[in-house]
């Protein structure tokens, strides 16, 4: 009886879906952005500093300020970019506003003592010739944006357990090659390895039901899970949402070491296992698993300044140090912002705001705070869990690649085969005991020898960026003064856990030691000041079972129950450059009253058939 009420109701949410869908498709007042899709034979990096500067420096004015607006977008992370750049390409006028100095939020650049670091851009999936996410990025810089593959082993694990010496494995492409890798390397547990491969096709399958409740009229996927067809439809989907990384590798095995290699990266999105879902660590190996890491010839600034030509050219614009302090609503309406400037607070409207500042941001600061308890916006944060802060350490070093043999991918150092335990005792320490005690796991990167056009740009120079968890608290009576302003118990504490970092590095490298030319770190103080986390974090919304709520799975989406107002980003979809990529084309999609998911897989396809057609 049961299955024939939940069959009947689910022909009758298929023929809505489809009629809604033909509504979308056919009926859409909104053009398809990728007829404007353009193409690059060549591309030629610009490297004049006046010439990128007025491109991603470019500082708010007034009469900077386009009329007319369509919209105006809070933020110029990948998903306000994303955003902007798909209603730009159907015929919208945006204003991007970014607090910053530079536009481009976590893809930004940081340079310092002639040297250049990466902050939130170490390496990319999904960018292969083809792939969806190159698809989509092609079009939203005009193909101009060229992408480098990473080495084969683009990942590499090492275990630096004290008195043990050092022991690595290493992460290439092709799922199948790493499953027989792995065996090789753990035959006892032969059934373990191909048990976790078999759930992660299960993510890479069902990860893609994550895009379509979002994209689907919400009263739609409301009425489907009033119903509980999701646990008649969707039980892969609810498994995998709703049972975490330890909890699965528990069942599969007792070797820590193998259970740490299969779930190494969960630093990329900053939740250990037993806090995280399997959907979420899935679509992440998934992410790489076929064509590894890629990374952005130029750097990673050369993302923004090849994504704010689109917009700029249906009369947008993009503007830094424009720090918006609140939303401004008519009648329970989001109408505009409030910019500061000059002392002053000048008022720019347009009929659509969209946020790329985060869920805590957006709630607590730009909403008024009315609006935000007449909604339930303030409640709903209430749902969410704070994410972990981090330390970044950025090394200038003395030689090119090839001088000091640094590899073109990234190492996940861990001081033992049980991270988790590690990490949760010491984040747990006060700031003088961990301050004295190694990290339990940092990330190596050196972004010189990822990008070909490094030496050109930086003789004789090489870079490393090494990112680890820190604990917001150790720096929290630090945290209402400014920038450079903090003092030197502050710079000093900064210093030991600096030092810190770099001895664990040259404990796997040591032939860098004495090639340091300048070294410098950025505590959780550093994020909230520069890409405005309120907590420190760089992941937004923690990824943990919270966000993956089924309620906030639907809730968090890309429109809002305020007439005008949306978000974009990370936190209305996952972490990381595809991510919040994506987090901007459901946004779009919405305002747009348009399934551009679609649009981008018509694309795909034809990316790929031309791609057959030249290898025949």
């Amino acid at each position: 009886m049961v299955s024939g009420v939940a069959a009947i109701c689910a022909a009758i949410l298929v023929y809505i879906a489809v009629t809604k869908l033909y509504a979308y498709l056919f009926n859409s007042k909104s053009k398809n952005p990728f007829l404007e899709e353009r193409t690059c034979t060549s591309h030629t990096l610009i490297t004049d500093k006046q010439e990128r500067k007025a491109v991603l420096k470019k500082a708010f004015k007034r009469d900077l300020v386009p009329n007319n607006l369509d919209a105006i977008v809070i933020g110029s992370g990948m998903g306000g970019l994303t955003c902007a750049g798909f209603m730009a390409r159907s015929g919208k006028k945006v204003l991007v506003l970014e607090s910053h100095d530079r536009i481009g939020g976590c893809t930004h650049t940081y340079k310092s003592k002639g040297c250049e670091f990466d902050i939130g851009i170490h390496y990319v999936g999904n960018m292969a010739e083809g792939d969806m996410g190159r698809c989509m990025v092609d079009l939203l810089t005009d193909g101009k944006l060229k992408w480098v593959k990473l080495d084969e082993q683009y990942d590499t694990v090492v275990f630096a357990e004290p008195g043990k010496g050092i022991k690595t494995f290493h992460y290439k492409p092709n799922k199948k090659e790493m499953e027989k890798l792995l065996i090789k390397h753990y035959p006892d547990d032969e059934n373990a390895i191909r048990e976790f491969y078999k759930i992660m096709t299960v993510c890479q399958k069902s990860g893609s039901f994550l895009i379509i409740l979002k994209i689907l009229p919400k009263f739609l996927v409301d009425f489907f899970f009033q119903l509980k067809l999701h646990r008649v439809f969707m039980k892969s989907f609810n498994f995998i949402i709703e049972t975490s990384l330890k909890t699965f590798l528990d069942r599969l095995t007792d070797n820590n070491e193998l259970k740490t290699v299969l779930s190494y990266c969960f630093g990329d999105y900053g939740v250990p296992p037993g806090d995280a879902p399997l959907m979420m660590h899935g679509m992440l190996m998934n992410h790489f698993a076929r064509d590894g890491g890629f990374y952005p010839y130029g750097g990673a600034s050369e993302i923004a300044f090849q994504m704010v030509p689109g917009i700029e050219r249906s009369g947008g614009a993009v503007l830094a140090r424009a720090h918006v302090n609140r939303i401004i609503f008519e009648n329970d309406a989001a109408c505009g912002v409030a910019v500061s400037h000059l002392n002053e607070e000048v008022e720019i409207r347009a009929p659509i705001i969209i946020s790329d500042a985060g869920i805590y941001n957006t709630y607590q600061k730009l909403l008024p705070r009315e609006i935000g308890l007449k909604y339930g916006f303030l409640d709903k944060l209430k749902s969410f869990n704070v994410d972990t802060g981090c330390l970044q350490v950025m090394i200038s070093l003395d030689g090119t690649k090839e001088d000091l043999n640094l590899p073109a991918k990234n190492y996940w150092m861990f001081n033992s085969v049980e991270p988790e335990r590690d990490m949760k005792t010491f984040l747990s320490l006060s700031r003088e005991d961990a301050a004295n005690k190694p990290f339990p796991l940092i990330f190596v990167s050196f972004p010189s020898a990822k990008d070909p056009s490094w030496n050109s740009r930086y003789p004789n120079k090489s870079s490393c960026v090494v990112v680890t968890f820190a604990n917001l608290e150790w720096f929290a009576e630090w945290k209402k003064d400014g920038v450079k302003k903090r003092g030197n118990v502050y710079e000093n504490l900064k210093k030991v856990f600096v030092d810190q970092v770099w001895n664990q590095v040259l404990h796997n490298f040591p032939h860098l030691e004495g090639k340091v030319l300048h070294m410098e770190g950025g505590t959780p103080l550093s994020h909230q000041h520069y890409i405005k986390s309120m907590h420190g974090e760089i992941y937004g919304a923690r990824h943990d079972f919270n966000k993956f709520t089924t309620r906030n799975i639907i809730d968090m989406r890309g429109e809002t129950a305020i007439t005008g107002l949306y978000m974009t980003g990370q936190d209305i979809f996952t972490c990381g450059f595809i991510g919040s990529a994506f987090g901007g084309l459901i946004s779009a999609s919405k305002v747009l009253d348009r399934y551009l998911i679609f649009d981008l897989i018509n694309n795909v396809k034809k990316h790929r058939n031309r791609k057959k057609g030249n290898s025949v």
